[in-house]
């Protein structure tokens, strides 16, 4: 691949590379000292932890718990802070840790404090987004730690994330760094190997979906007196594909008005304003919702539309369809109509949206009885166990614990 300019890219070149964390590890000092657990994330918020944060925390938890070792958790854009605040910053999230995931001994260091911080050298490594990956690919290339000591927890097919071919190219070669892949879901992995990338499909787990919430949720659903629609609208994640997701209610709301039929429109997602749709028809925002204000959203939903661009189909569809909703989004790889009797995927366009949404609302009100209640995804199509899926790729690594 070229620049503009012509000049020839190296993948494993931090001078050339749109990633500015990648030379986040090329310091790392290893000595000898008992093996740790190093979760490399961008940042933590401790109010925030949900579906792919969540999910790296978890996977760290249980591969911590596996091997009996503790989790230092390195926040890689995390600025400087002073000593107090230093202090009060590891307290608040290791005190959301440990009444999350009791029994692991956690400790964070933020990306400035890298350089200071001494690393085991039969450390293992876990990589989440793709710049944590390729700063641990810089560092591997360097010889400053090596590619099988490293864990790559792929979520998304995040090379899709981006239009230019430059950045797509980095995120791309993070996939071919000869890190053991640990993929979430059946989705994200059939479109790794469609692209050449091997995934061992022992390595490929389900979704970590907030079970007893969800099921809460279910048990607690009621039925609006008007049907209610949610959009999962965030307009500054393309992947989300808001403006495709607003034409298509736009259509939906037009349709309703001339049929007489009333719905009340709500989006959540990110802060903004209230969406006007057609004539008379306002789509109230609710802004980015805490825990419980989004579980109790679930109980009154009747339709969603979750759409989402790239392989992993985001946890909102499952967790609608898992409370009672049915959940509209798009097709991407052909497989997602499968993943959930409640989940609806149709082709990516306003009319096929609009077509599926009209079908939910009538479905939802004069289908299937509401009070069916929780219903999971089939055990085993989205992929396998998550401790079964860590315990398969530390043995392809050398590193299964005795038993």
């Amino acid at each position: 691949m070229s620049l503009a300019d012509d000049r020839e890219v190296n993948p494993h070149s931090p001078q050339h590379s749109s990633n500015p964390l990648a030379s986040s590890f090329l310091e790392v000092r290893a000595v000898d000292a008992p093996p740790r657990l190093n979760l490399v994330l961008l940042e933590f918020h401790p109010e925030a932890m949900f579906a792919g944060v969540k999910t790296a925390i978890e996977v760290a938890a249980v591969t911590a718990g596996l091997l009996d070792v503790a989790v230092r958790l390195i926040l890689l854009t995390q600025e400087r802070l002073d000593p107090p605040a230093r202090a009060e910053y590891e307290r608040e999230r290791v005190a959301k840790l440990s009444s999350v995931f009791d029994g692991v001994n956690w400790e964070v260091v933020c990306g400035y404090e890298v350089t200071d911080t001494s690393f085991g050298r039969d450390d293992i490594w876990v990589a989440t987004h793709w710049m944590t990956a390729h700063a641990l690919d810089v560092s591997a290339q360097a010889g400053k730690l090596s590619c099988d000591q490293v864990i790559y927890l792929v979520q998304d097919y995040e090379a899709e994330y981006f239009a230019g071919p430059h950045e797509r190219a980095f995120a791309e070669s993070t996939y071919s760094a000869g890190f053991a892949l640990l993929v979430n879901g059946t989705q994200v992995a059939r479109f790794l190997t469609a692209r050449g990338h091997h995934v061992d499909r022992a390595q490929i787990f389900a979704p970590q979906f907030d079970t007893w919430n969800l099921q809460q949720a279910a048990a607690r659903r009621f039925r609006e007196p008007v049907p209610r629609l949610l959009f999962y609208g965030r307009p500054s994640k393309p992947r989300n594909m808001f403006d495709l997701g607003i034409a298509a209610l736009t259509m939906t709301a037009e349709r309703l008005r001339s049929e007489g039929r009333t719905v009340s429109f709500v989006m959540a997602g990110e802060e903004g304003e209230d969406v006007s749709l057609a004539q008379g028809t306002v789509m109230h925002n609710l802004g980015v919702l805490d825990r419980s204000s989004y579980f109790s959203e679930l109980s009154r939903v009747d339709v969603g539309l979750a759409l989402q661009a790239t392989p992993h189909p985001s946890h909102m569809p499952f967790d609608l369809a898992m409370t009672g909703s049915v959940a509209v989004t798009n097709e991407v790889d052909g497989s997602r109509h499968t993943m959930h009797p409640r989940i609806v995927a149709v082709e990516g366009s306003p009319p096929a949206l609009c077509e599926a949404l009209l079908n939910a609302v009538t479905s939802a009100r004069n289908g299937a009885p509401r009070s069916v209640g929780y219903l999971p995804p089939r055990d085993g199509s989205l992929g396998a166990p998550l401790p079964d899926a860590i315990l398969a790729t530390l043995s392809g690594m050398g590193r299964a614990p005795a038993r």
